[in-house]
């Protein structure tokens, strides 16, 4: 009988272990049909506001996914979209529709009548003040000292968010209708994607945040999820 070494024996279990470990995770498809949107996310299920679950249909298989019950994920009452976190809830991932991207722009941001009174410019530096943020450098850095009439609620917050987490930003980039951020805070990555809908006005928002540790099997992950985006006409 042929023996084997023992790094040959220990090497094929964990091989073996490994391969088990990462063998049932799977990508499925989530529809939202408040703001219309459809994304593959890491779960099988989701429980909605009643406290039903709700299966999803099956897209693919995936090695990036530890397991398939490794998230657990709910659907806000309002049907807007999903909450998915691992069971040590360090790592978060949320797919959500939005009419505003922030106060400022819930507030009239775009609203002519409103751009004309002093009372909008009082309002922003007022957030800005609350954020403890400096409204004079982000205007002068961001627009050269002075707010244009017609301000773009996407690239508003884009550059608001650049400048909120300036050199903690990794990667930036901004389109017609989208922009993706991904940072570092308190010891966490954090990615940012926001798809905006102008058929109807609203925002798809993707977001993922974990650990470091995570990031060997999360960047996978945040890119399929990114990957699979669809607006629904």
């Amino acid at each position: 009988m042929k023996k084997f070494p023992l790094k040959f024996i220990l090497f094929t279990i964990l091989s073996l272990f490994s391969s088990f470990v990462y063998a049932d995770g799977v990508f499925s498809k989530y529809t939202n049909e408040v703001f219309l949107f459809s994304i593959n996310v890491p779960i099988i299920q989701y429980k909605v506001g009643t406290g039903e679950i709700a299966n999803l249909d099956f897209v693919k298989n995936s090695n990036s996914i530890p397991t398939k019950d490794f998230f657990s994920a709910f659907e806000a009452e309002s049907g807007d979209g999903l909450t998915i976190k691992d069971k040590s809830e360090s790592i978060t991932i949320l797919a959500y529709g939005t009419n505003y991207l922030n106060i400022e722009e819930a507030e009239g941001l775009q609203d002519m009548e409103y751009i004309k009174s002093s009372f909008r410019i009082d309002y922003i530096k007022s957030v800005f003040k609350k954020d403890k943020l400096d409204y004079n450098k982000f205007v002068k850095k961001y627009y050269n000292g002075k707010l244009p009439k017609n301000i773009d609620p996407l690239i508003y917050d884009y550059n608001k968010n650049l400048f909120i987490y300036g050199e903690n930003v990794t990667y930036s980039t901004i389109g017609k209708n989208f922009y993706i951020i991904s940072y570092i805070e308190n010891n966490k990555i954090y990615y940012k994607e926001i798809i905006y809908s102008k058929n109807r006005g609203t925002y798809l928002v993707f977001e993922a945040s974990y650990l470091p540790k995570d990031k060997k099997f999360m960047d996978p992950i945040v890119t399929e999820i990114s990957k699979s985006i669809n607006l629904i006409k």
